[in-house]
Parts: structure tokens; C-alpha cells; sequence
């Protein structure tokens, strides 16, 4: 499922392509999975070509998320703004024509091939690295010239020195059989399990297009077409349904001073703006998490707790704060200034905002991360992370969590004020 990394890709696409753009042409269907405002209605071909009718002409003026929800606000001379507000579900995805995308599907063997390309990096950067130290080797004599060559010519006659000074990149090995799923804007258009598709053109002085569509394999993904009094900003947008049932997303700061953030956008979080529910503060936090009876990895997939986090998020987040998944952390910690809470608090807003920061690009992801280790649960080999520690799978809750065991080990339980202060009135006793 696309989680709020993903989402503040596809966010950030959107705000680099179609900001300022209109609405040539929209292609919808009557699907009251995709578009369930239609089963509200007794007549949703008419619904429907109201829906068009409000799109057509409009522009788009901004681009919001907020956890795994996103949306494009459009504006209309003599009209409402009209809010287009999306969910990918499991398998959603937008996708614009001859745009290129870097998120990779990390299962059927995505992992293993981003894992390929790393390696290449790092092979590509240790020779040009060498070659730059072989440049800068000045004045050698030419008498050391011909005893390296000679201990070259010895070499050859007994066999490969015990290291190269060059990897081989050839040595990385490519499978034919690997098929990973990408975002390409090279394929059929319109894509395989498109739901809807919308044209956008732009009149400068060369007129442009651009196409969009919505695709979805096992339509879980979720479209609603907003309009009146009550969805002016996005403040309000917040404050109705299925928005207000949200918990906060924790890559949205507080303080973050939003109002010089520039008009003109490259990389990086495409709404960094907290829409009136910002993270909380450590201490509102740590009350939440010491007043749940529920594993720690649960509590953090409630998205009326913390919008924005799924599965990959989650393991991501306890593997950077050495909590087990199956941890209820209230039955072992009582002091809400807890050193765990505050590892848990940290790991959870660098984590999301990392990701956010790099668009879900795992190319980009810190080298130490569970991300690209954490895929593979039925292969015969066993997955390890970069650091050779062993990772583990566990089913909490239903959904399929991945640990290190030997970093991640059950808390020792605190012991509370009030026990110890009746051990202090126990001792007392039997020392009379």
C-alpha cells in the first residue's frame, strides 16, 4: 500500500507538472467503487456529469496531502473551488504521460533490483575513485615503473592477487527473470487497470498537454469530488469527512515556518504546510502511547492516531528505535519522560520526514535503513541487512511485521512509583 512516502511523491509530480494547468478533457465511468459519492445518489450518470462539468475549465492551484490522503484543489471564475481528494488504497497509483517516476515496486523482486543498482553505484564511485588516486601519483620514477610491471607479469604467472584494486561490475550478476513492477512513462497509454483519465493542457505561447490517469488493479483506491462553502481551504477540507476522522502526520511540523516556503518548487515534501493538525508534542505523545493496551506496531498503524504510516513505515520506525513490534509499551513503561518513548517519538518524525524529504525514493534512503532488506519473507534465503544482522517476520495484528530480533528485544518492565514505594513500606516492616 502506498503509505505517506509514496504519497508525497506522486504529490510532488503533480505540483511539478499540472500547477496552473486546466482541464481539457475528463474520461470517467460510472464506478461506485472509485467514485463512491455515486452510491449515494439514485441517479449517478448525472452525478457523474456534474462531477465533469465543475473539472472542465477548471485550473489547478494547489497541490495537499496529509498521511496517505491527497488532493488537488481547482479554481473556476464564477464557481466554488472544487477539492479532488484521493486515496490509492493498496494498489493505486496516478501516473502522467511522459513524466518519469523513481518509485519501484519493492515486491516481485523490486528490492532485488534496486539492491543491484546500489551495489553498482558503489562499485562505480570505488573505481573512479582510484583512478583519481592513480592521477594524482606524480614523479614516479621509471625504473618503479618497470619493477610494477614486472610484479604485474609474476602476478599473471601465479595467479590473481588476493585484492583487486578494481571491482568488477560485471561480477554483479543480472537475472533475466526479474520483473519489477515501475512507474514508466514509456508504456501503453492509457495504462493497464486505468479507472479514470483526465487531459490537461496549459495555453502559453507554444500550447502544452499533459495526460493524467488513475489506475488501480484491485480498486480499494477511493475518488471524491468536493465543492462548496465548506471546502474553501484546506483547514476545512481537515475539518469534514473522511478527513476529520485522521490523526495527526507526524512529518508536519509544528513550527515549521511555512509562510516563506518558495512558490517555485524542484524536490522534496510538496506540502509541508500542517493544515491545522500538526504532530503532536512529545508529552501529548507519550500520554497517547502509555494510555494503549495494544502492540506498539498496531497503535502506529491506526490512522486515527498517526495518518500517513503503513506496514514498511512502521517496521522502518521500531527498527530505528530497537522496539519489537509486539511490544505493548505500556505494560512495561510508566514514566512518561522514558528514554524508549523519546527514541520512539524521534524515530518516528525522522523517518516519515526522511521520506518524505526524498520523495520515497529507496535509492535515497540512509544506507542503514530495514527498507531494502525487509522484502522476501518466502525465499529460501534468509533476508540480512546491511550490517549482517538476520531479519525476522511476525504476523501482529494480522499484518506481517519485519524485525532484527537482536536489536529489536522486549523492554524490561519499569517498576511504578507506587511499587516502589510499597517495596519501601514492605522492607520497613521486616526489618522490625
Amino acid at each position: 500500500m502506498p503509505e505517506v512516502a509514496e504519497v508525497s511523491h506522486v504529490c510532488a509530480l503533480l505540483r511539478r507538472n499540472v500547477i496552473g494547468y486546466s482541464i481539457r478533457e475528463t474520461r470517467l465511468n460510472v464506478d461506485k467503487l472509485v467514485f463512491p459519492q455515486l452510491k449515494a445518489t439514485e441517479e449517478p450518470e448525472k452525478t457523474l456529469l456534474e462531477f465533469e462539468s465543475r473539472l472542465l475549465g477548471a485550473t489547478v492551484a494547489s497541490v495537499g496531502r496529509h498521511g496517505k490522503y491527497f488532493w488537488l484543489r481547482f479554481v473556476k471564475p464564477d464557481h466554488d473551488p472544487t477539492v479532488m481528494l484521493m486515496h490509492f488504497g493498496m494498489t493505486g497509483m496516478v501516473k502522467l504521460r511522459n513524466v518519469d517516476s523513481h518509485l519501484i515496486f519493492m515486491e516481485n523482486g523490486g528490492d532485488k533490483k534496486v539492491r543491484k543498482e546500489v551495489e553498482k553505484e558503489i562499485v562505480n564511485e570505488k573505481n573512479a575513485k582510484n583512478v583519481k588516486t592513480m592521477k594524482n601519483v606524480k614523479n614516479v620514477k621509471l625504473e618503479e615503473v618497470k619493477v610494477e610491471i614486472e610484479k604485474v607479469e609474476v602476478q599473471k604467472e601465479s595467479g590473481p592477487p588476493e585484492e583487486e584494486t578494481f571491482v568488477k561490475a560485471e561480477t554483479i550478476k543480472e537475472s533475466p527473470n526479474d520483473t519489477v513492477d515501475e512507474i514508466s512513462s514509456t508504456a501503453e497509454w492509457p495504462p493497464r487497470f486505468t479507472k479514470f483519465e483526465l487531459v490537461f493542457e496549459k495555453q502559453d505561447a507554444t500550447p502544452q498537454t499533459l495526460d493524467f490517469a488513475f489506475t488501480d488493479p484491485r480498486r480499494l483506491g477511493r475518488v471524491r469530488f468536493l465543492t462548496g462553502p465548506q471546502y474553501l481551504t484546506d483547514e476545512q477540507l481537515l475539518a469534514e469527512d473522511p478527513l476529520k476522522a485522521l490523526g495527526p502526520d507526524y512529518s508536519k511540523d509544528p513550527h515549521r515556518d511555512v509562510e516563506n516556503v518558495k512558490d517555485v518548487f524542484v524536490t522534496g515534501d510538496p506540502d509541508p504546510h500542517h493544515h491545522g493538525r500538526p504532530r503532536l508534542a512529545f508529552d501529548e505523545f507519550s500520554r497517547l502511547v502509555l494510555s494503549k493496551k495494544k502492540p506498539i506496531k498496531s497503535l502506529l498503524l491506526d490512522q486515527d492516531k498517526f495518518a500517513g504510516i503503513g506496514n514498511w513505515v512502521s517496521d522502518e520506525i521500531l527498527f530505528r528505535a530497537k522496539i519489537h513490534p509486539a511490544e505493548v509499551i505500556s505494560n512495561k513503561i510508566a514514566d512518561p519522560e522514558s528514554e524508549h518513548l523519546q527514541r520512539l517519538y524521534e524515530a518516528i518524525i525522522f523517518v516519515m520526514e526522511e521520506s518524505v524529504r526524498v520523495e520515497g525514493n529507496v535509492r535515497e534512503f540512509p544506507e542503514d535503513w530495514l527498507m531494502l532488506f525487509r522484502w522476501g519473507k518466502g525465499r529460501k534465503e534468509k533476508q540480512k541487512t546491511k550490517n549482517g544482522y538476520s531479519v525476522d517476520y511476525e504476523t501482529i495484528g494480522g499484518r506481517t511485521s519485519c524485525f532484527v530480533r537482536e536489536l529489536q528485544k522486549p523492554l524490561k518492565r519499569e517498576v511504578t512509583e507506587k511499587e516502589e514505594n510499597t517495596r519501601k513500606v514492605k522492607r520497613k516492616v521486616s526489618s522490625k
